[in-house]
């Protein structure tokens, strides 16, 4: 039997320049500016194609964006399964899935573009679609927020500050309908009418934004200064207890280092304390007390969390400059395959270094960490993915943002910086300064304005003192969300029962 591949030589290769054009825009290679115009093969690859090859196209390109952007899967997983074949079939699985919101679009603009006489509406339900379909990946089967098309712009700083009322999904939006408008000016006679519409649309937002960063560049009354710690633990050796009393030997000595800067506050990573802290056994906080001691300031230590009842927690603890405890934050968003195994009893196992310590559980609180005039809302991890969370701390009375992370997961691979740059939205959509620690890095600061105070690189031992501010200051975003994205559904579900409705009367 003969297989007929739906797609012609052209098609094929317009996808696969997409997927390689939009992958490079994203770290390590961030050249941002290509994203604007990275659709515009994909689109010419499915509009006139049949449904079929049309999916087929998206799915090409999203599984070479993913492939080039996400190899790091790999190497994760191989690290936390044990076994190269099963990380390799999982690697293929996660890309696949994420493959699919690219069908899925490229099927729904290939319907549109067949609807629609007017292509200017049809291009605008395009971009609504692909705003929806990123937002249904942020939050679907416990979501991939990384790598949304918005993401890329992260250096743009003036454009990306619509995120203030819009979030990143916003810029989404813009960088699709530029890519149309970019479309036309190569494909119709009009080319200069639509070329100019794109550019102006560019430079009057990123104009606006020039101002508008201005006005939080340094924003608040007093000036704190905080120390961050990079530890720098290699992910080997930071669940080898054979290695506890070595590392906590490394811990200790960065504790004496931090303290000649006399900070405000001291940031630790997520599970920076090599050993689980139980609840029940007073005599487990020593440690974590003689480091916030030796340090000084208040301290925000990221620690493995052992209930009354044996639940364990990711958390972040809080110590003052003495040796009292003070505020716990158990994390809210937790990683699939990361911190819990589903269906455990049928996986289990095959999972290596997660059975260990058994599955995380899931932390509701927003607690503010409050010390003398400081309210800070300390983040773990994935919960920086999430602006919902950062939302919630802020209206719970949060005025700077931290971040305690450990991206050693990663290793030397381009998901640290990735994983860093969500930190640039989540600052300029609270329009609060993100001070991040992450064990390996990318540690570092964002300012209100998005501006990046201080990037590390990974996998280098460091202290970074940094001065911020914080401030009280609501957003729209922060007051209503993603309203956008509510816009969004309304306007694709208007601009298609209208399209329907023409298309039909043409008949």
């Amino acid at each position: 039997m003969k297989f007929n591949f739906p797609l012609t030589k052209k098609p094929l290769l317009f996808s696969i320049l997409t997927g390689i054009v939009a992958a490079l825009s994203f770290p390590k290679a961030n050249l941002f500016f290509l994203m604007w115009i990275a659709y515009i093969p994909l689109i010419y690859a499915v509009k006139d194609e049949p449904p079929k090859a049309a999916f087929l196209s998206g799915l090409i390109s999203g599984l070479v964006f993913y492939i080039c952007s996400t190899y790091w899967f790999f190497p994760m997983l191989k690290f936390n399964l044990g076994s190269v074949f099963i990380a390799l079939f999982a690697s293929c699985l996660l890309w696949f899935y994420l493959a699919l919101y690219w069908g899925v679009w490229a099927f729904g603009l290939n319907k549109i573009w067949k609807l629609a006489d007017n292509k200017i509406a049809a291009s605008m339900a395009a971009s609504f679609l692909w705003v929806l379909l990123e937002y249904a990946r942020t939050y679907f089967l416990t979501g991939f927020p990384w790598l949304l098309t918005g993401y890329s712009q992260y250096r743009f700083m003036e454009l990306i500050q619509i995120s203030e009322w819009v979030g990143v999904y916003g810029v989404s939006f813009l960088i699709l309908i530029c890519n149309f408008l970019f479309y036309f000016s190569l494909s119709g006679t009009k080319w200069k009418r639509f070329l100019a519409a794109g550019l102006l649309l560019i430079f009057v937002v990123a104009i606006f934004g020039y101002f508008r960063a201005d006005k939080f560049k340094f924003f608040g009354n007093k000036i704190y200064k905080a120390v961050i710690v990079q530890p720098s633990v290699d992910q080997y050796r930071k669940w080898d207890y054979r290695q506890r009393n070595k590392i906590k030997d490394e811990l200790d000595f960065f504790a004496l280092t931090v303290s000649k800067h006399s900070p405000d506050i001291v940031l630790w990573p997520e599970t920076v304390i090599p050993t689980a802290i139980n609840e029940n056994n007073p005599a487990d906080y020593l440690f974590e007390k003689q480091l916030s001691s030796e340090a000084g300031g208040y301290n925000l230590m990221g620690a493995l969390f052992v209930d009354k009842d044996g639940n364990f927690f990711n958390t972040v603890l809080s110590f003052d400059g003495g040796d009292k405890f003070l505020q716990i934050h158990k994390k809210n968003h937790l990683v699939i395959f990361g911190e819990y195994v589903p269906f455990r009893k049928l996986l289990a196992p095959i999972f290596g270094i997660l059975n260990q310590t058994g599955d995380i559980q899931l932390g509701t609180d927003k607690n503010i960490f409050r010390y003398e005039e400081l309210a800070i809302a300390p983040l773990i991890c994935s919960e920086n993915f999430y602006p919902d969370i950062s939302r919630a701390f802020v209206l719970n009375g949060a005025k700077v943002l931290t971040n305690h992370t450990n991206d050693a997961w990663f290793f030397k691979t381009a998901a640290p910086y990735q994983h860093f740059l969500m930190n640039v939205f989540r600052a300029i959509e609270t329009r609060k300064t993100v001070l991040i620690s992450a064990n390996s890095g990318t540690s570092g600061a964002v300012e209100a304005s998005g501006r990046i105070i201080y990037e590390s690189e990974i996998f280098v031992e460091g202290i970074i003192p940094i001065s911020f501010t914080q401030n009280d200051y609501k957003t729209f975003y922060v007051l209503h969300g993603d309203i956008f994205v509510l816009l969004c559904l309304v306007g694709f579900v208007l601009l298609c029962l209208t399209l329907l409705v023409s298309h039909h009367r043409r008949q």
